[in-house]
């Protein structure tokens, strides 16, 4: 386990679009919130996880912390701040909760740069940066409560007051390149369609581990 960087899930959103209770809608054969968390370990991170007041608390693995927002209804941006505010070591590699396929591989890469100078690491992919996953140093809070105080709620907006390091497309194909990592779920249509990628995925695994000789 790292022991500079804690993990964390931003698992608070209400889900308005997909109908509420994002987290533990399943793809695959686990939960959204339980590939993010389970991503994260592979990438050798303790996790926190951050939920909305009053959340119930999704079923997964056990986590390092269990966080709650203090401003409520403020999306990626009020779990970030409540992720901030209790931080216990210098950096955080966040991830939503709504990205089933996120790459071990990605994340360990995010692990390697350089961090000196800087107040976040994100990617970009393709033509524009990606918040998320992404790496968040303490001395983001102050821009954090500043963007909310203006009743902003965007992380890339938040990156355009941070001294942003950006890790280039042909390195983040290199760690997944099929860019699958950033696969969001937020509509039913997205669902689908990440279950529909997941699939061949599952079944390969059960194909796997059936018996010889077993017979459908």
């Amino acid at each position: 386990m790292s022991h500079d960087v804690i993990g964390a899930v931003l698992a608070g959103g209400l889900g308005r679009r997909i109908g509420g209770d994002k987290p533990s809608l399943e793809v695959g054969d686990r939960t959204l919130v339980r590939h993010a968390v389970d991503a994260l370990r592979a990438a050798g991170l303790e996790v926190a996880l951050v939920l909305r007041p009053q959340q119930p608390v999704p079923l997964t693995a056990q986590t390092a912390a269990m966080l709650r927002d203090a401003v409520e209804d403020a999306g990626p941006l009020g779990g970030l701040h409540a992720l901030l505010r209790w931080l216990p070591v210098e950096w955080a590699l966040v991830a939503p909760c709504d990205q089933p396929f996120l790459a071990p591989r990605l994340l360990r890469g995010l692990l390697t740069q350089q961090r000196a100078g800087f107040d976040a690491i994100v990617t970009r992919p393709d033509t524009r940066l990606e918040p998320l996953p992404g790496l968040y140093r303490r001395s983001c809070l102050p821009s954090v409560e500043a963007a909310l105080a203006r009743g902003e709620r965007s992380l890339r907006d938040l990156l355009a007051h941070l001294r942003v390091s950006t890790v280039p497309a042909r390195s983040v194909r290199r760690w997944d390149p099929e860019l699958h990592s950033f696969v969001n779920v937020n509509t039913p249509a997205e669902l689908e369609l990440a279950r529909t990628i997941a699939a061949p995925a599952v079944d390969s695994e059960q194909r796997s581990t059936r018996p010889i000789g077993h017979r459908r």
